[in-house]
């Protein structure tokens, strides 16, 4: 990865930003008819956070979609850790990278993989002592890692990434009995699998969000089951 200035650019810089997933989530609840992040109803009294685990609720995809929200909140406050403690470590040992030469436009690059390096630097001496400074510089990095708990914390937010797509599996799969029920199905497919907001103008992700705004209206009027 090449980066085109004296620093990260800002996109790489970690903030509390929490995950894909979660922010498609909030926008397909805010964005259906009678649906809102604070009132996520589709005609279930959804639970917060803090009691969903203990409150129980009869229909089983309603409550798998509980308690995929609830996996959600807490997989963006370990993202949120994990950036916390990336961000620190930025600002008191820079990242690991070293300078390659200025770019077409004069702009100075830097190179954090040994590929990189490969691609800009002719086979000889000075390429190799380039990866020998990255590869100290990312011994270090590693070590930092470690030592502030971004390591462990980036153990963490994996395994709450992991169990959330465990739970969007195990909702899916539930048989669904009612158009609510298919609705959240629909919601938590997207919400998970669809690629990024560049795909909403995009087959199939565009006719599916159509269909979920037939079937949330089709639910709310009351409708048969398709």
């Amino acid at each position: 990865m090449d980066w085109p200035e004296d620093g990260p650019p800002e996109a790489a810089v970690p903030s509390a930003r929490g995950s894909p997933t979660r922010r498609r989530l909030i926008a397909l609840l805010g964005g259906l008819p009678a649906i809102s992040v604070t009132r996520p109803a589709v005609g279930v009294r959804q639970p917060s956070s803090r009691v969903a685990a203990s409150k129980p609720i009869t229909d089983p995809i309603a409550r798998l979609f509980a308690e995929f929200r609830v996996m959600l909140d807490r997989h963006a406050v370990a993202l949120s850790g994990c950036d916390r403690i990336e961000a620190a470590l930025l600002a008191q040992i820079g990242s690991p990278r070293v300078p390659l030469s200025a770019g077409w436009d004069g702009a100075p690059r830097f190179a954090t993989n040994a590929g990189t390096i490969d691609d800009a630097m002719p086979p000889g001496r000075h390429r190799r002592r380039l990866q020998r400074v990255l590869q100290r510089r990312q011994r270090r990095w590693d070590e930092a890692a470690r030592g502030a708990g971004l390591t462990a914390a980036q153990a963490r937010e994996a395994a709450l990434d992991g169990a959330v797509i465990d739970l969007a599996d195990a909702l899916l799969a539930t048989p669904a009995r009612t158009l609510d029920a298919v609705v959240l199905k629909l919601v938590v497919l997207l919400s998970t699998q669809e690629p990024g907001p560049s795909a909403c103008s995009l087959s199939p992700w565009r006719e599916l969000r159509l269909i979920l705004v037939d079937l949330r209206g089709l639910a709310a009027d009351g409708g048969p089951a398709p």
